[in-house]
């Protein structure tokens, strides 16, 4: 296990799993109530700053490959962009929020607009298929927790002043929510494959086996998806006297049968604060 994968899986999974509460109500407000006038806030604000960070766990050992330390900024309601970080930097930052030129890496780099109600990645001229920061986007997935089916309760140890909820997505909707997200990607890539299309017999050749395996990858995952059990939690933390989030965090564990016909079970966790608020 890499040093990044000690680093992460402790602090995700303590942040994920670790939390213990009731379901009362706190502050005199309902969790749900709370949880509305939070989604609320963040609808009105003008901007918002962000650090997260997400890891994948398969049977239980970390998957380096899996681990990505990000950031973003939202400006105007509607526009958005998303850029990883260095591990390092984002795990030994004493101010959430303060990043550095250092910190800032270059190599995956997303702008998202918001146009009819939902996120549109906008072009960019280098060829980014596979680049995980779109489904990051914690502002939708805040925003879709407003029409999602669910249940929300309070969590303890908030601290003074802030409510921790615990949104539990109900199982339908948790597979909804999946079989659309992979779905997005797997659209991503098919449209990256035809704009790499070159010219020719030989170009016609390859893609042709990339539609082909694309085909066969993408049968393969709906396969998966109709057997899958799907459990997804967030725990979002709000600002009680400004309704507003600070952090949210998102745990899914998806079991299902490999191809072997051996179970396998794959949990991904993330994390993001918020900050910078106008």
């Amino acid at each position: 296990m890499t040093l990044l994968a000690k680093k992460a899986v402790p602090v995700l999974l303590a942040l994920c799993c670790g939390l213990t509460g009731g379901c009362g109500v706190m502050d005199g407000k309902p969790a749900s109530e709370m949880l509305d006038l939070a989604l609320a806030g963040l609808t009105g604000t003008d901007g918002v700053r962000f650090e997260g960070q997400a890891a994948l766990l398969v049977d239980g050992r970390q998957m380096p490959e899996g681990a990505v330390y990000y950031g973003g900024e939202m400006n105007n309601h509607n526009s958005l962009r998303l850029y990883t970080l260095l591990p390092d930097s984002a795990e030994s930052s004493e101010t959430p929020g303060v990043l550095t030129e250092r910190s800032t890496r270059t190599d995956l780099y997303t702008r998202l607009e918001k146009r009819n109600g939902g996120w549109k990645v906008l072009p960019v001229s280098e060829d980014q298929t596979g680049n995980p920061l779109p489904g990051l986007n914690p502002i939708r997935q805040l925003e879709e927790l407003e029409s999602m089916s669910k249940k929300v309760t309070n969590e303890a140890g908030a601290g003074r002043g802030m409510r921790l909820l615990r949104i539990e997505l109900a199982p339908q909707q948790a597979q909804a929510q999946l079989t659309a997200e992979l779905g997005a990607e797997m659209k991503a890539i098919r449209t990256a494959s035809s704009r790499a299309k070159g010219v020719g017999a030989m170009a016609e050749a390859d893609a042709s086996a990339l539609e082909t395996l694309w085909l066969k990858e993408n049968g393969e995952l709906q396969r998966r998806l109709r057997n899958a059990k799907v459990d997804t939690v967030y725990h979002v933390k709000v600002d009680a006297r400004r309704n507003l989030p600070k952090s949210m965090s998102r745990q899914r564990t998806i079991t299902y049968l490999s191809s072997g016909g051996q179970t396998r079970r794959e949990t991904y966790v993330s994390r993001v604060d918020f900050y910078g608020y106008r």
